[in-house]
């Protein structure tokens, strides 16, 4: 088992190799081949990667940059090899970008600034990029690449997080492949952009394209398309075998039994298992089934168990606890295993009516999840989720309902969608903007299947959460934390719909009247929020909150401020009289507008562009 995450040092990549007992720390040598002249050392980035073709490396660590030239256009090469792995990565691209990051330097995930795509194609951000074959005819030389569900990719200089969870091919004693390899999941930006897609060879301009393929390589980034910047790589290899049982018996216990463990009859039924099953369980009607048995463990880690059942279920290795009982379940626990034979025993409680039935996993570091009950093969295709989707065609679509949001759901909010496929979601209480998202709009089958437990409104796109603080507040003084909660003196007074249906939000606080309204741009890649507050202020301070995080930093043309750590941006509309300023609290920073003086005339524009 391995565990690799890479972090950058001074002049190149430093590599951690996390093994079971002790960490092993590796020089760049060991972790990359040598830099070419492109690849740049940096702390953070400066200049404006949103307009700018190339980026600008300000002095430090933590960060790889990418400038190719004629000259100078070599691509990034770890010199460690790869099977199967999880794999996390921040990238940043540059307007019209183009990159890519191939996993054992012959499967390209694509990145490419695809910002403001409505339907991503095979060449756009996530894509799993066309293999290439000049032999198959003009016009036919592509194929067998697979666009990206959505477009998750966001704007020029701003980072964007990506996961890959692959698989790499499976070649027989022989050296024949008998299985492509596979991207099991990949996420953009939090996003599920594909799911168990096989790659049939090496995607187009791989390190390798042109060799056999093989059960491992490095990965590689590409260096000669344009300016990309990358940190925080990690990659967890999961080369751990797979976990085996053996010698398992087992004993019957029919009839309603007191608890785990506390059996007051014989057992009515012994025997030998060829699979780690509680298939000598009845069909129907209490009883327990105990298994004991023999795990085998081939590498020495860190191990979790995990049970799904309704019934419940205790599971002791070494005498330890792996599986904790519940009265209706069992809970998961991790313990560190030798490499090596541990005897085990499963404690099988059927309480409740109906099929018998448990399924036990575990995960390690180095080791991929794994059952380790037997599930029979099944030729049924697994089903499709269940979705209803809605989607605005000519006009807004405004839907009621409640809007997921940590740590607790929304129950006074409202999604509304766009033709120009930009939606958000309004809180009521708080006069805020919890979500704002592109592509689809919404999954109501949480609020209309069934039920409609837990009666939420998923987005049906990829979406950018923001904060659920009220937007605009009473301070007794400037000093004072923002509230979490609206004040007393606020309430909604519902909304209004222009001709279009685009709607106001409206509100008061105190002797305040507020109108918000809050309009998606034609090109579908921003929202602009107009607030307009008329009445008289309070004896304490009127403030309103645009954006907080833990970094808020100006933009460098001056048209607004990046928020977060280049997670998004604020802008400003040129000329305007809007002059927030920035303020900490408890370690964040809050971009603020205070009202003065006694009465109040204010109208405030910003545009969120992510």
């Amino acid at each position: 088992m391995k565990l690799l995450p890479l972090r950058l040092l001074a002049c190149a990549l430093l590599a951690h190799v996390a093994h079971a007992q002790s960490p092993l720390t590796l020089d760049a040598v060991n972790s990359l081949k040598p830099l070419g002249a492109n690849w740049q050392p940096a702390g953070a980035l400066a200049g404006n990667p949103r307009l700018e073709k190339t980026l600008v490396a300000l002095p430090g660590t933590g960060v790889l940059v990418n400038n190719p030239t004629p000259s100078a256009r070599t691509h990034l090469v770890t010199a460690w090899d790869h099977g199967d792995l999880d794999l996390d990565v921040d990238f940043l691209l540059t307007a019209n970008s183009n990159s890519g990051i191939y996993l054992m330097g012959r499967y390209e995930v694509q990145l490419f600034d695809s910002w403001g795509v409505t339907t991503p194609k095979t060449s756009d951000c996530g894509a799993i990029y066309d293999r290439w074959d000049a032999t198959r005819g003009v016009g036919k030389e592509s194929y067998d690449g697979t666009a990206p569900r959505a477009n998750a990719a966001r704007a020029p200089g701003l980072w964007q997080h990506l996961r890959v969870e692959f698989r790499a091919p499976r070649f027989d004693a022989a050296g024949k492949k008998i299985a492509n390899a596979k991207f099991v999941r990949v996420l953009l930006n939090d996003y599920l952009i594909h799911e168990n897609v096989e790659i049939s060879g090496p995607t187009r301009s791989a390190l390798f394209e042109k060799d056999p393929e093989a059960p491992r390589g490095p990965i590689m980034i590409q260096g000669d398309h344009g300016s990309v910047a990358i940190r925080a790589l990690a990659a967890r290899l999961l080369d751990t075998p797979p976990v085996t049982t053996s010698g398992l018996t087992y004993e019957l216990y029919n009839g309603a039994q007191k608890a785990i463990g506390d059996y007051a009859t014989p057992a009515s039924a012994t025997g030998t298992l060829p699979q780690f099953t509680i298939s000598p369980i009845e069909k129907s009607g209490k009883a327990a089934l105990v298994i004991n048995g023999t795990i085998h463990i081939a590498r020495a880690d860190t191990y979790t168990f995990t049970a799904e059942t309704r019934n419940s279920a205790r599971l002791l290795i070494d005498g330890q606890t792996a599986l904790a009982p519940l009265e209706l379940g069992a809970d998961s626990r991790t313990l560190t295993l030798a490499a090596g034979a541990h005897p085990f025993r499963l404690d099988y409680h059927q309480v409740r009516a109906g099929r018998p039935s448990i399924v036990v996993g575990i995960r390690g570091t180095g080791l991929q999840p794994q059952t380790l009950t037997y599930v029979a093969p099944s030729n049924k295709p697994p089903a499709a989720p269940k979705a209803i989707l809605i989607n605005p065609t000519e006009r807004p679509r405004l839907q009621r309902g409640f809007v997921p949001f940590d740590p607790k759901k929304r129950l006074y909010a409202i999604s509304v969608g766009s033709p120009t496929g930009t939606h958000f979601a309004y809180d009521f209480e708080a006069g805020s903007i919890l979500r704002v998202w592109r592509g689809g709009f919404l999954d109501t089958v949480e609020m209309w299947e069934g039920r409609g437990e837990p009666q939420t409104a998923e987005p049906a796109g990829p979406a950018l959460t923001l904060n659920a603080k009220p937007t605009v507040a009473l301070l007794e003084r400037s000093a004072f934390d923002w509230p979490d909660a609206p004040d007393a003196l606020w309430s909604s007074q519902g909304y209004t719909l222009a001709p279009d249906g685009t709607p106001t939000f409206l509100a008061k606080l105190a002797n305040l009247d507020i109108r918000d309204s809050v309009v998606p741009g034609a090109d579908g890649r921003s929202l602009t929020r107009t607030l307009t507050l008329t009445g008289r202020n309070t004896s304490w301070e009127t403030h309103i909150l645009l954006a907080e995080a833990d970094v808020i930093t100006p933009q460098p043309d001056g048209a607004g401020w990046i928020v977060g750590d280049r997670t998004y941006y604020l802008d400003l509309p040129k000329g305007g009289t809007l002059n927030p300023s920035i303020r900490t609290r408890n370690g964040r920073q809050q971009l603020t507008v205070p009202l003065s003086g006694g009465k109040v005339d204010r109208t405030l524009t910003y545009t969120l562009v992510w």
